[in-house]
């Protein structure tokens, strides 16, 4: 063998070890990148809490109580407040809803679909009293959501068993501008209604 030969063999040997050892190299990083990648997930996080699925964002609830407010604290003018008339129904649906939506959006209400943001207890006003509160937890409302409760009681303790209050407050629900609908939210209760309100516009920027 020539010197040329022998030089040309000694060559091709260490680009054959070289090659190998690149392949067994690229191997073992294979194999470690494996093992990392098997690491047992719920065991290394621990124990956890499921999440529920839902697609709808839920406010912190606010629980501060609806008052009267003396005018200069109020969220509207008194001017501006809405009034029904007087006068006795003795036929006041138990759900209403005047959008188009119809069933649905009682169905929701009754369902829990939208937070309630706010509630107000209505027991110990009188008429006049009670919708100017009406008023205010309607704008209250207004500004957090889009869903409240109101509770009216059944009434059965009111003159000759006519609920006044109740049929007043649903009357009124349904003539205002910004109320979509109301439904009883508790089953074999109709002391109380939960109602859905307009949204308000959106604000272009």
């Amino acid at each position: 063998m020539s010197k040329t030969d022998f030089q040309s063999a000694l060559k091709a040997l260490g680009q054959q070890a070289k090659a190998e050892a690149e392949r067994k190299k690229n191997a073992e990083a294979a194999e470690l990148k494996k093992q990392r990648e098997a690491v047992d997930f719920a065991q290394e996080i621990g124990a956890v809490t499921p999440l529920k699925n839902s697609r709808r964002y839920s406010p912190p609830r606010d629980n501060t109580p609806i008052k009267i407010r003396p005018a200069e604290e109020s969220l509207l003018d008194e001017r501006d407040y809405f009034y029904v008339g007087e006068g006795q129904w003795l036929d006041i649906p138990s759900s209403f809803s005047k959008n188009g939506q119809g069933q649905n959006d009682i169905r929701r209400l009754q369902t829990g679909y939208w937070e309630v943001v706010a509630d107000v207890d209505l027991h110990g006003y009188n008429q006049e009293e009670a919708q100017k509160v009406l008023n205010e937890f309607i704008e209250f409302v207004k500004k957090r959501g889009v869903c409240g409760e109101i509770v009216h009681g059944s009434g059965l303790g009111s003159s000759g068993y006519q609920p006044v209050l109740k049929n007043l407050v649903r009357r009124w629900l349904m003539a205002h501008p910004d109320v979509l609908a109301y439904a009883e939210p508790h089953k074999g209760n109709d002391g109380a209604v939960r109602i859905l309100l307009k949204r308000p516009p959106r604000r272009e920027d």
